[in-house]
């Protein structure tokens, strides 16, 4: 028997050692820090995604397939990649998805035909698909090892801010390189609009080596097979439907998050174009509409800050949802003003107020779940934002091609709202005393949460 003791790295390494404080702040800034690596290569691509895409020749109803295709390869993988999760860990499975994510970046940024474009947005939503939550759920888990009770809207706060800074800082980088790199225009597989998908290659390597240095796994006795989760995928997709469905508390985050989807894949498709249109073209509009982007992304930072405060002033985390989600659709209908000034401020306000929302909405699901139950949950919360990032691709993009940005902007307003009367009167008392899983179903902790294929969010 050893007489030293054992030094603990991490919080799964054992039993906490030092002042639970010290635990709880270390947890936080990895989470914090590993959220702000994870997101700053995506901010470097979101000001030319479809400013590139438009260059090759694909027209606005071509870019809205592609992101419904995005879309769809991550809500057929949700439920699965969960179950991978808990077959392999968390660790694993990030960095396969870092890995593909780089393989994505790389092909969009020599992609000259629809085909190439299109493959490399279904390895992207296959990434996404390993990539929404376990990141989250290490923190969420690692805390209330700590302590069950722990408030969590600290941390999710600051690591919502730090995902907002992240994507800010990058996209203000990304159309700042457009205009001093040394790649011609035009006629080439590698083209200017290509040089940010090369950087943020560079730095998604950066974020795989920390998440590798800083990510544990806990210790498990068994860990079920790979054979054994792949037959149980079945199960495992009609559990989570089967909870979303019966509890009341969940089946209304489910409704807003289908509208919060159809938001956010409406502003990520329509915006830069309209924007280009008033920029002076697609080549011309990558600098300054980075710059716009980059103040979005910090007002959602903004935003995320000040979300504990709203909700204290909203009286609760629902009504500070269903202010924030109102306030969203008014900035969003906004956007399409054909005013340069007018469209920019409101553009800034949408992510405002989506920032303030976003982590009520987290903390609300962890609240109405029990750990064993988070993946599940999370990943049908996550396949209901994609299903509304796909109707807006095709809906939405379909209705402003046959009449005007405006109008589709107006209609993805409209469904906010209404998705937003689902959070009038939700209280949430705690996570529902659900019987065991069946023999064979998966017990998962792993937090779900995706966003839109150009932000992400």
């Amino acid at each position: 028997m050893s007489g030293g003791r054992r030094q603990h790295t991490g919080p799964y390494d054992g039993p906490p050692v030092g002042p639970r404080d010290g635990t709880l702040l270390r947890a936080r800034r990895r989470f914090v820090v590993l959220t702000a690596l994870r997101w700053f290569p995506t901010g470097v691509v979101v000001p030319v995604m479809v400013l590139l895409m438009r260059e090759r020749g694909l027209d606005l109803a071509t870019v809205g397939l592609l992101g419904a295709l995005y879309s769809i390869v991550t809500v057929a993988l949700e439920l699965p990649t969960g179950g991978l999760a808990d077959v392999v860990g968390r660790r694993p499975v990030l960095a396969a998805s870092s890995a593909m994510t780089l393989v994505a970046l790389l092909l969009l940024a020599s992609g000259t035909t629809a085909l190439a474009l299109g493959v490399a947005y279904a390895v992207f939503g296959a990434a996404r698909a390993l990539d929404s939550g376990p990141l989250q759920a290490w923190y969420v888990d690692a805390v209330h090892a700590v302590d069950p009770h722990a408030d969590l809207k600290p941390g999710l706060s600051r690591a919502s801010a730090a995902e907002a800074l992240g994507l800010g800082v990058g996209a203000l980088a990304g159309g700042g390189i457009v205009a001093v790199s040394p790649l011609p225009t035009h006629g080439a597989a590698l083209i200017a609009l290509s040089t940010p998908f090369l950087l943020a290659a560079v730095f998604g390597v950066v974020h795989l080596v920390v998440l590798l240095l800083w990510v544990t796994d806990p210790p498990r006795e068994r860990r079920p097979s790979l054979r054994d989760v792949v037959a149980d995928v079945p199960r495992t997709v009609a559990h989570g439907a089967a909870i979303a469905v019966r509890r009341p508390v969940l089946r209304r985050i489910v409704a807003f998050t289908v509208a919060f989807g159809v938001a956010l894949a409406s502003v990520e498709l329509l915006a830069p174009n309209s924007f280009a249109a008033m920029l002076g073209g697609e080549s011309a509009a990558a600098a300054p509409y980075a710059v716009l982007v980059t103040l979005g992304f910090f007002g959602s930072a903004a935003g995320a800050a000040l979300a504990p405060g709203v909700a204290r002033l909203a009286r609760g985390s629902s009504r500070g949802i269903l202010l924030t989600a109102v306030l969203s659709a008014g900035a969003l209908a906004a956007v399409g003003v054909p005013v340069l000034g007018v469209a920019a401020a409101a553009f800034v306000a949408f992510y405002l107020f989506l920032g303030m929302g976003g982590p009520l909405l987290d903390e609300l699901t962890h609240e109405a779940v029990a750990s064993r139950e988070r993946a599940t949950i999370l990943s049908v919360n996550s396949m209901a934002l994609q299903l509304g990032g796909v109707g807006a691709s095709l809906g939405i993009g379909a209705l402003a091609g046959s009449t005007s940005v405006a109008v589709g902007l107006a209609a993805a307003a409209a469904v906010l709202v209404l998705g937003s009367l689902a959070m009038v009167g939700l209280r949430v008392s705690g996570p529902a005393q659900a019987p065991p899983p069946a023999a064979g179903e998966p017990c998962s902790s792993s937090s779900r949460t995706s966003r839109g294929p150009q932000t992400s969010r």
